[in-house]
């Protein structure tokens, strides 16, 4: 019963609304396919230290890949086209969309993307270990407090507010454990790249952002404008957050593997000298 209660399937749509909806769906699971042979490939650039970076953004992007497929399918199949009103009617009495589905694929692709970081930062296996598993339960407990209130967001904005509230708390968790990793590998990074590292902090906060928003926006009102935007936003959000992100993370390993002489990442930066100086050590 709880799968009827997100917005979608009490918001006939328009044409164009409906499509837009779809599409955002489509592009966002076709980029992540895509990019799941993007960073196989860009593994074997990086050292063998950092090469687990790239190897779990594309796990990261098959899982994220297959859960937007399925959410493209549900939303294609929870409309009925109503030819004599020109408009997709949403389908109560059969298929119908949630984005509880969204929220299962973060439990699996959250703590993936989170371990990532302090593999990037070159932290020592102990601290990394402690670091990924604090960030690890701040990311899940985050999710499925979430997950909870997301089922309010039609008729019962009490339980929507309260298990977002309990969300953001765990969310503020999160994100200072994320700045203390940051902050960790201020001692690993070279100078050469360290603003990468500190743009990384800048990059994760407005983007991770996005999500909170996408979650509360249903009480600005019932309107296909409000349905499609709350899509959008969840899927800007997730290619943002894990295939933009994990590109940013490959190019900052790449620069960390050349400058500790690892010839591929030196040759796929295209400078000749370091190879040189690289060949002869």
């Amino acid at each position: 019963m709880d799968n009827y209660l997100n917005l979608p399937n009490f918001v006939e749509l328009s044409d164009p609304a409906w499509t837009l909806g779809s599409l955002s769906l489509v592009v966002a699971y076709g980029a992540c396919f895509a990019f799941a042979i993007y960073f196989v490939l860009s593994s074997f650039q990086l050292s063998q230290r950092y090469r687990l970076v790239a190897v779990l953004s594309a796990v990261v992007m098959v899982s994220a890949g297959l859960s937007l497929f399925r959410e493209a399918m549900m939303w294609d199949r929870a409309y009925v086209w109503d030819a004599a009103r020109m408009l997709h009617v949403p389908m109560l009495d059969g298929d119908t969309f949630s984005n509880a589905y969204r929220y299962g694929n973060w439990t699996i692709t959250v703590p993936l993307l989170l371990c990532q970081l302090p593999i990037a930062m070159g932290l020592p296996r102990p601290e990394l270990h402690k670091r990924a598993l604090r960030m690890g339960i701040a990311g899940i407990a985050m999710i499925w407090t979430g997950l909870v209130g997301q089922f309010g967001e039609v008729s019962d904005w009490g339980l929507l507010n309260l298990w977002g509230i309990v969300s953001t708390l765990f969310f503020a968790w999160l994100l200072w454990e994320v700045w203390g990793t940051i902050r960790a590998g201020a001692a690993t990074t070279p100078a050469e790249i360290d603003g990468w590292r500190k743009n990384i902090w800048w990059y994760m906060l407005p983007t991770w952002g996005l999500y909170p928003l996408a979650y509360a926006m249903p009480q600005l009102g019932q309107t296909e404008t409000i349905v499609v935007a709350q899509q959008f936003l969840f899927t800007t959000a997730d290619i943002t957050t894990k295939l933009v992100y994990g590109v940013i993370l490959a190019r900052f390993c790449l620069r960390r593997s050349a400058l500790e002489g690892h010839v591929s990442a030196i040759e796929a930066l295209a400078d000749p000298a370091a190879i040189g100086r690289a060949v002869r050590r």
